[in-house]
């Protein structure tokens, strides 16, 4: 009797364990992507910025080469 209780109870145990790290792990891959997410929209909109200066700066040494 008391070897079927112990072994209950270590597989409850267990498999209690067991769901504490898949859940940990869940929510922990959660936030990252949220991060991901977040650092993906600002490197867009950085990129996009910087492309609106480099074109701002082209067209003016265009514009400057073709009025010599």
């Amino acid at each position: 009797m008391q070897k079927t209780t112990l072994g209950t109870i270590a597989t409850i145990i267990f498999v209690v364990i067991l769901a504490g790290l898949f859940t940990y792990f869940y929510v922990s891959l959660n936030r990252m992507d949220k991060k991901m997410v977040a650092l993906q929209t600002v490197i867009a909109e950085d990129s996009a910025k910087i492309t609106s200066i480099v074109n701002f700066f082209n067209a003016n040494v265009n514009a400057q080469t073709t009025n010599k």
